[in-house]
C-alpha cells in the first residue's frame, strides 16, 4: 500500500478581526484596535453624508469614540461566543473551515449576526444620541454601520 505524504495545516490569520488571532496574539489588539477604529469611521461619515447632509465632522466628533469602542466590545462577545462555539465541537471545525458544513456556517452566521445586532443597537440607543440625528436618520446610520461594520471575516477559514 502505498503512503501519501499529509501536508500540514498552514494557519491564515486576518489582520481585521479574526477570533483566533487575538487569543494566540496577544499584540494584535495593537493592530485591531487602529483598523476598526478607521473603519467605524469610514462607515459614520458615509452615513452622516448620506442620512445628516450637514455638520458631518461634529457628528463624527460627538459620535465616534461611543461606537468605536461599543462595535468593538460588540465583535470581542461575538469572538467569545464563536470561541465557545468552537470548543463545544469535539473537532475544532468552526472557526477551521466556517464553509466546511452546515452547523460551522450557522454557527459562525449567528456570531457575526449577533456582532451586527449589537453594533445597531449600541450605536442607536448610545453612541449617536448626542449627534442631533432625530430617529429616523439615527436609525439609519445604526443600521449602517451595523452592516458595514460586523466582523465578516469569521467568515474567512483558519486554513489555505
Amino acid at each position: 500500500m502505498r503512503k501519501y505524504y499529509k501536508a500540514p495545516l498552514v494557519k491564515d490569520f486576518n489582520m481585521g478581526f479574526h477570533p483566533s488571532m487575538l487569543y494566540f496574539f496577544p499584540t494584535a489588539w495593537l493592530i485591531s484596535l487602529p483598523f476598526n477604529f478607521l473603519v467605524d469611521s469610514i462607515a459614520l461619515l458615509i452615513g452622516f453624508k448620506i442620512f445628516g447632509k450637514d455638520k458631518v465632522w461634529f457628528r463624527w466628533r460627538k459620535s465616534i469614540l461611543k461606537s468605536w469602542i461599543f462595535g468593538y466590545i460588540s465583535d470581542v462577545v461575538a469572538a467569545l461566543l464563536m470561541l465557545l462555539f468552537e470548543y463545544m465541537t469535539d473537532k475544532g471545525s468552526i472557526m477551521a473551515n466556517p464553509f466546511g458544513g452546515v452547523l460551522p456556517f450557522l454557527c459562525t452566521l449567528l456570531c457575526v449576526t449577533l456582532a451586527g445586532v449589537l453594533i445597531f443597537v449600541f450605536n442607536y440607543k448610545i453612541a449617536l444620541n448626542k449627534t442631533e440625528l432625530d430617529k429616523a436618520d439615527r436609525k439609519k446610520v445604526a443600521l449602517l454601520m451595523a452592516i458595514a461594520t460586523a466582523p465578516y471575516l469569521f467568515f474567512m477559514p483558519l486554513w489555505i
